[in-house]
């Protein structure tokens, strides 16, 4: 599925807020699934997209598979889309089948920044040192301790906080920069604190090999700021060879 996640509590469901989870649930009432938990590859959280999030569900009734999106995005506002849906081995789970994530942040580095576009960029003013940022970020890839790149949640951490990067790619586009960042799996605001700190060294405020000294503190404090949700954009979730992509999957994909 795919969401614009302004105005949206995020995905999970939380009183008080209209949220993707919620919505889902509430269409699959609507077309006659009955009420059911839509389980979600991740929880993006309030005013992150999402262009391709992946989540499943256990139906005994309601639409047929092949045309339950059609009904469900009759059901939806027209920010949240259901892509397709196809039947899953029961041991599929959206979330713990998973093997990765891409993730885009995308920074508009310009004077003025259109009005309409504040919706989906973080606005640099002034242009960013990307030689400098790709510098930094060749020292982020790997398996590392991401400690100091992570919010606290706000509940007592039971995992650990060691993560692999696979990729991290830096662009420039027409606004400014995106940034690209693939890995396993992402601790609490990790990808946008790490744009954030690479912001700081685009600015000139940090050096790029600073990074390693960042990552060895493992200390919040020493990294940079966490970087606004609606430059954030959860790309596709991965599944490896256990559940390899549908031709749907594959072709939206590509077109990611």
């Amino acid at each position: 599925m795919s969401y614009d996640g302004t105005g949206l509590g995020g995905w999970q469901r939380q009183l008080g807020r209209e949220t993707v989870q919620e919505w889902l649930e509430r269409a699959l009432e609507y077309v006659g699934a009955g009420r059911t938990c839509v389980h979600g590859a991740g929880r993006t959280d309030a005013g992150v997209h999402a262009l391709a999030q992946a989540a499943h569900v256990v139906l005994e009734k309601g639409p047929p598979t092949d045309r339950l999106h059609f009904a469900l995005n009759t059901a939806l506002p027209p920010s949240i889309r259901v892509l397709f849906a196809e039947e899953m081995p029961k041991d599929f789970h959206a979330r713990f089948s998973a093997r990765g994530k891409l993730y885009l942040y995308r920074i508009a580095a310009q004077e003025v920044l259109l009005p309409p576009l504040r919706r989906f960029f973080h606005w640099e003013r002034r242009a960013l040192d990307l030689s400098a940022m790709r510098r930094a970020a060749s020292h982020i890839i790997g398996k590392r301790d991401f400690a100091a790149f992570a919010t606290h949640p706000g509940i007592p951490r039971v995992r650990s906080t060691v993560r692999t990067i696979r990729g991290l790619h830096l662009f420039r586009t027409r606004f400014g920069i995106d940034l690209y960042v693939s890995g396993d799996g992402f601790l609490y605001n990790q990808v946008r604190t790490l744009a954030g700190t690479l912001v700081e060294v685009g600015r000139g405020k940090t050096h790029p090999d600073k990074i390693r000294d960042i990552l060895e503190s493992r200390d919040r404090k020493q990294a940079g700021p966490t970087l606004p949700p609606q430059g954030l954009f959860l790309v596709r979730v991965d599944y490896g060879d256990q559940y390899p992509p549908s031709r749907l999957l594959r072709r939206n994909h590509k077109a990611l």
